[in-house]
């Protein structure tokens, strides 16, 4: 059975490889550190989530993630925000929540359990991924 494939899109390095060290073992993780390459990306790989930064050089992660949701053929992808903003800013608790096209919303710093909490359980609404499947990751 074929595993899910995970976009990462943040521009820090360190969290590209949190990330991948975290999901690789049992997805087929994907990463790139900005917003202009992904829509090309979307369109040519299949892909099946998209974790999502919300601070991106050029084009911020909120900005993206309105283009894909508006986009017909993107718009099934579901994306989770993940974002330090949060924690560095004076907004309210759960500011970026509102009003986002994302199926899940992590705050920075995230841990592993969290991580593969919150990828397992979107996955498993949106694709129908088993995801106590912990070799293959694989669709039901």
């Amino acid at each position: 059975m074929p595993c899910a494939k995970i976009l990462v899109v943040d521009d820090e390095p360190g969290f590209l490889e949190f990330c991948r060290l975290t999901l690789n073992h049992k997805y087929d993780v994907v990463l790139l550190q900005s917003a202009e390459a992904c829509e090309e990306l979307i369109r040519r790989e299949k892909i099946d989530l998209i974790l999502l930064d919300i601070r991106l050089p050029g084009m911020d992660g909120l900005a993206l993630a309105e283009k894909i949701k508006s986009d017909p053929d993107l718009s099934p992808i579901p994306i989770i925000i993940i974002t330090g903003v949060v924690a560095d800013s004076d907004l309210p608790p759960g500011f970026w929540k509102l009003g986002t096209p994302a199926q899940g919303f992590l705050t920075k710093p995230v841990d592993t359990a969290t991580l593969l909490d919150e990828v397992e359980k979107v996955l498993a609404k949106t694709h129908g991924i088993d995801t106590s499947i912990k070799s293959s990751g694989g669709y039901l």
